[in-house]
């Protein structure tokens, strides 16, 4: 399904139901989707109205919905920044932003276009390749893998549980807790032996818990990777598709960072927000909404508003959309996406001359879930090119920040509380 069909879908539901539509997301399984642009920001800006806390839904304590069901993998309560309120929210929200401003832009940069070429490398002279599975896909999941401080070989199982979560699929909640174990894992070296990576800042440099640390590790991992593929394959699907911006990223009319943020307009890599719930009995847009009722602002309805966006097809620079939230859920780490999704750009029209679709976009798949959307594939062909010579190794990537002092022991002093991991608190958090 393309962009544009689902634009049409949109317009239909606002005219039938207004700026918020009932809708189903599993059959039982009623919530209101937020179709406006400002019922959206609404939504999202009252806390005290509308809860992040996923405790508060009514689906589930009313046990309409059981508590390992496939869904709560997103939807579900956690101990993370992304599912709390208020003050605990604010703190969690610090600390993290915190670890990540150790984060070296020029460091990172250079990661990115560092294995981005070495990708490029190995296909470049056959002229064809598809650019998810060929690179948007190994190139977000090497460079996360290497932030967070897994190693190459662990991002095959990642790559999995990541997917069986965000898809829903039938074994989302045992892909939960094994990645969760992942992280566990991963602590409890970087506890030991600081490196640098967010794992190590995120255990010596804060004062969460180690459950606190481990899920918000897990949600950079459920939201960095799949929705730096899915916004680099938006791009490049746009850049190969629609003749004008081609046109006007060749005569430098565009920037890649312009086709970027296009597709942040028209088609974001998450095309809706994992949920408020409201906390309490109120009348919203219209409707009669219950404490407790599940809303999902609709990034795709909400950055197509025509009160926002206009008709037709402006290729314009705007960053008037919500692919990034707002207010105080905003995501913490946009900057590092952006820059992420800006050298994979940067390289890929450095490297890839005369790039061009090999299939119609029309036949090109989209991967549709409430929580990704992007190309399934994106078979092209360019001009063939030899692999570039290097003088850097090529057995590792360069440190995108550097390693933080030893704060915490491995193992708790006498008559102290020893490490809190409760994995069982993830599963059974209502």
């Amino acid at each position: 399904m393309s962009p544009g069909d689902l634009r049409v879908q949109y317009e239909e539901l606002r005219r039938r139901w207004g700026p918020v539509a009932p809708v189903e997301i599993l059959p039982g399984v009623a919530a209101w989707l937020l179709l406006d642009h400002q019922a959206a920001l609404e939504v999202i800006w009252n806390e005290h109205l509308f809860s992040s806390d996923a405790r508060r839904w009514n689906t589930v304590t009313d046990g309409r919905l059981a508590a390992d069901a496939p869904l709560l993998a997103m939807l579900g309560w956690r101990p993370a920044v992304s599912r709390l309120d208020l003050q605990e929210h604010r703190r969690q929200r610090q600390a993290v932003t915190d670890v990540l401003d150790h984060i070296d832009p020029r460091r990172l940069r250079r990661v990115v276009q560092q294995q981005a070429d070495r990708l490029i490398d190995h296909w470049a002279p056959r002229a064809s390749a598809d650019l998810v599975a060929d690179y948007t896909r190994p190139l977000a999941w090497a460079v996360f893998a290497h932030l967070l401080g897994f190693s190459p070989e662990s991002i095959p199982a990642l790559e999995a549980l990541v997917t069986a979560a965000t898809d829903t699929a039938d074994d989302a909640r045992y892909a939960e807790a094994e990645l969760l174990e992942a992280v566990r894992r991963l602590l409890n070296a970087r506890v030991t032996t600081p490196r640098a990576d967010l794992a190590s800042w995120m255990a010596h440099a804060t004062t969460l818990t180690d459950v606190e640390i481990a899920h918000n590790l897990a949600q950079i991992l459920y939201f960095g990777a799949p929705g730096t593929i899915n916004w680099v394959g938006n791009a490049l699907r746009l850049l190969l598709s629609d003749r004008h911006v081609n046109a006007s990223v060749a005569t430098g009319r565009l920037t890649p960072s312009d086709v970027l943020d296009q597709t942040l307009m028209d088609d974001p890599p998450v095309p809706n927000i994992a949920g408020r719930w409201a906390t309490q009995d109120i009348m919203f847009a219209g409707h009669a909404i219950h404490a407790g009722d599940l809303l999902i602002p609709c990034l795709v309805a909400a950055n197509t508003d025509p009160a926002i966006h206009g008709s037709g097809a402006v290729h314009t620079r705007t960053r008037a959309h919500l692919a990034w939230g707002t207010g105080a859920h905003g995501c913490p780490a946009k900057d590092m996406a952006r820059l992420i999704a800006e050298a994979a750009m940067d390289v890929a029209l450095r490297r890839l001359a005369e790039l061009r679709p090999a299939i119609p976009d029309s036949v090109v798949a989209t991967r549709q879930s409430l929580w990704c959307s992007g190309p399934v594939a994106l078979p092209v062909v360019f001009s063939p090119t030899d692999p570039e010579q290097r003088t850097e190794a090529l057995h590792e990537l360069p440190a995108a920040l550097p390693v933080p002092e030893r704060t915490r022991i491995a193992e708790a002093a006498p008559g102290e509380a020893p490490q809190r991991w409760g994995w069982w608190n993830s599963m059974t958090g209502w």
